[in-house]
């Protein structure tokens, strides 16, 4: 016969080896639950997206169908898409700050050709003063969350923004396959000079800057309920980071204002003199910025 402790030393194996095989079970019937159809140019792919395999399998880009094209007959779904940003706060440690731009989109329209890269256009735009974080204390005209990408104000009330200073281009050059996705090459003009770096007063500060573009997969929608699937959507998403220092004036200490008051022309004269950028540093983030951009677009047919 045999002991209580035998028969409890029976009863935890039989109990492990009954939580191993549901673990199985339960994977085995996520895996094969979870899994949409997911439609591309008339092909079935199988996309896992559920949290719980994501946690168990990491997931990567998915891979762009080889026939794929998407092209100006597209509209932008700006509705479901996003332009965000992050960065170290003062840059001390891992703790970051993030936020997005209210104001973003793309001119002309972005185009993106699997059988030839050479096809392809990205030239995306964000107003820079649109940037929030959601925190009342830093975001809004004269906050310190405009000062991140120095905003320039046209009145020292600090209550209109400068459009010239306002918009930041990214213009894509060349694509090439990399990974599941593609590096896009190109450029970034971001804030203007100020004639004490040795350029015209206004001129456009433009450097090269590279961007991960992947896609994530698209669907065929059945809109009205008839059986047949009539609105296509796809999605994209980007990922680059830049320095602030090489759109912006570290030393850059006094805010000039294109029309300052009286009592503040003596400070504003003295930013135009001194500073070699428009706008005023801030430092209580990092210099270097993440942009993430996830964008819908979708056909009617």
């Amino acid at each position: 016969m045999l002991s209580m402790n035998s028969l409890n030393h029976i009863s935890k194996k039989i109990l492990l080896v009954a939580i191993a095989i549901s673990s199985v079970i339960f994977l085995e019937r996520c895996t094969k639950e979870i899994t949409p159809k997911v439609t591309v140019n008339g092909q079935r792919n199988d996309v896992y997206t559920d949290k719980v395999l994501s946690i168990i399998n990491p997931q990567v880009e998915v891979p762009v169908p080889v026939n794929f094209t998407m092209d100006a007959t597209y509209t932008h779904d700006k509705t479901h898409s996003n332009d965000n940003w992050k960065s170290r706060y003062y840059d001390f440690s891992d703790t970051w700050l993030t936020g997005r731009f209210g104001d973003f989109g793309f001119s002309p329209k972005f185009e993106f050709d699997g059988t030839d890269l050479t096809k392809c256009k990205m030239n995306m735009w964000v107003r820079v003063s649109t940037a929030s974080t959601s925190e009342a204390g830093r975001d809004g005209y004269g906050k310190c969350g405009p000062n991140y990408f120095g905003v320039v104000y046209t009145d020292s009330n600090k209550t209109a923004v400068d459009p010239l200073c306002d918009t930041a281009w990214f213009r894509g050059t060349s694509f090439t396959k990399q990974g599941n996705g593609y590096l896009v090459k190109g450029t970034m003009t971001f804030n203007r000079y100020l004639p004490a770096s040795g350029n015209a007063d206004g001129t456009p500060i433009t450097k090269p800057v590279e961007v991960y573009l992947s896609y994530n997969g698209s669907y065929d929608f059945d809109t009205n309920n008839d059986g047949t699937p009539d609105k296509m959507r796809v999605g994209f998403s980007a990922k680059f980071k830049f320095n602030r220092s090489d759109y912006m004036d570290k030393t850059a200490t006094k805010m000039y204002f294109p029309f300052p008051k009286a009592s503040e022309k003596a400070n504003s004269d003295l930013g135009f003199a001194s500073n070699k950028t428009y706008g005023v540093w801030s430092g209580s983030v990092a210099d270097e910025m993440i942009v993430e951009c996830n964008h819908v677009f979708f056909k009617n047919h």
